[in-house]
């Protein structure tokens, strides 16, 4: 079972895949005005998963969403639904529904009869429709606005209708293509929350695509992040988070300090990692790196801790301090590299430091990743 792109490696998921989608390639255009949207991926997406496609705009991440609703056809290699090939079956075809950025909704009509319409156009028996429209309803928590209009409900709303309308047919995957973008903050972390109780409840497969990282981490079973028509990196959230492979992933995702270091292998057989002028960090593992070879290792400010500096500890100056209420930010210089600490404002009593303070600061092993790139 592959994961990721081809050649890329990854391990084997035993579980059965709602969606295979094998060496797929996508060029736009054709001669000197060739463009590949999507270079040779390969990725099992499982029944009742909740799966994000994670990256920065242009990085391939909604073509290949199109290509496995069938609103495009693939350049090269092939789909296939719970084991079935789709590439050739058009959109209609495929028990596959799609909730877009913009909703889509019919204005004219009321949030009953929206979801509806397509147990409708599929011609389902009326009383089947009834029963199947009242349990949507009861599903997104919407039974006192069924008989509204669309203009008469709010943009989330709006959006909960959409998702009940995909729903309502029973797909056996659901695409969700950035539909949180146009709410404002708040209710899109509440509908972020609904998303994942809706994908929980009905046990379908939700593919959903954002650039979004606080999204993917919140919702998603597992997230592949994506760069240039590739598979950077698939793995669970907190496999993405805080054991990044790339400086391109550990960069997208949340605050991230990269460090260049050296690795010195003790005596004893422990690795550590050389800073500059003579600090070190101890690290986990060596990843399969030779002593003296050089580093890029990756640290979360929320890792680090910093406190009064001593002799044999890691040092460096404080250059910067943010105030964000439950934490503050200190900016350290250390042998001409910077680091950031987020240090948690347990209490006021605890430790404050001024900017130009000497000070020390440590990590445990653990959360020091060295990086493929580095």
């Amino acid at each position: 079972m592959i994961i990721g792109n081809a050649g890329q490696g990854g391990g084997k998921r035993e579980t059965t895949a709602a969606v295979s989608v094998e060496r797929v390639s996508k060029e736009f255009g054709a001669g000197t005005y060739a463009f590949r949207a999507l270079d040779d991926v390969s990725v099992e997406i499982a029944s009742n998963e909740f799966f994000t496609l994670l990256g920065p705009s242009g990085c391939g991440k909604t073509t290949l969403l199109r290509l496995i609703a069938g609103f495009e056809t693939p350049t090269g290699g092939d789909i296939r639904l719970a084991g079935e090939r789709i590439v050739d079956l058009p959109p209609f075809r495929r028990p596959i529904n799609t909730v877009f950025q913009s909703y889509a909704l019919f204005p004219h009509m009321s949030v009953r009869q929206n979801i509806a319409f397509g147990l409708e156009m599929q011609r389902r028996p009326k009383a089947e429709i009834a029963r199947t429209v009242d349990e949507m309803l009861a599903l997104v928590k919407m039974e006192a606005m069924a008989d509204r209009t669309i203009n008469q409900i709010s943009g989330g709303q709006q959006q909960r209708v959409a998702l009940a309308r995909a729903l309502a047919p029973k797909p056996l995957v659901l695409l969700l293509d950035e539909p949180l973008s146009a709410l404002d903050l708040q209710l899109r972390k509440d509908m972020q929350v609904e998303l994942k109780r809706l994908q929980t409840e009905t046990g379908i497969t939700f593919i959903f695509v954002t650039h979004d990282q606080e999204e993917a981490l919140t919702m998603s079973d597992r997230i592949a992040v994506m760069k240039d028509g590739r598979i950077l990196q698939l793995g669970s959230p907190v496999e993405i988070y805080e054991r990044p492979q790339t400086r391109f992933v550990a960069s997208f995702i949340g605050e991230i300090n990269l460090l260049d270091a050296k690795l010195s292998i003790g005596r004893n057989g422990k690795p550590s990692a050389k800073l500059g002028q003579g600090q070190s960090i101890a690290l986990s593992d060596t990843d399969g790196r030779a002593d003296g070879e050089g580093l890029l290792l990756a640290i979360r400010p929320e890792s680090l801790s910093v406190g009064p500096a001593t002799k044999a500890g890691a040092k460096g100056k404080i250059t910067n301090i943010v105030y964000r209420g439950t934490d503050t930010i200190y900016h350290l210089l250390l042998d001409g590299q910077e680091l950031r600490v987020r240090h948690q404002n347990r209490s006021r009593t605890s430790k404050v430091f001024g900017i130009g303070d000497i000070v020390g600061w440590s990590v445990e092993p653990e959360s020091v990743a060295i990086l493929e790139d580095g």
